[in-house]
């Protein structure tokens, strides 16, 4: 009879807690303070992937919604 899976309740390590984001094309990782490329539209900021070049996190900016 095999084993049935284990379940590993311990947190995550801190680098893959919230403060990290993870491209959905790729499968690259980072701190969202860390190598993300940063590009600012008129209404945008954008955090783009070092590796493949998608974006990761797309945020309106606050200043322009008004």
């Amino acid at each position: 009879m095999p084993t049935p899976p284990t379940h590993d309740d311990s947190p995550p390590p801190p680098e893959a807690q919230k403060t990290v984001l993870f491209c959905p094309d790729c499968g690259h990782w980072s701190p969202i303070t860390g190598d993300w490329d940063i590009t600012t539209t008129a209404d945008e900021r954008l955090l783009v992937c070092t590796v493949c070049g998608s974006i990761v996190d797309r945020r309106s900016d606050p200043m322009e919604a008004t």
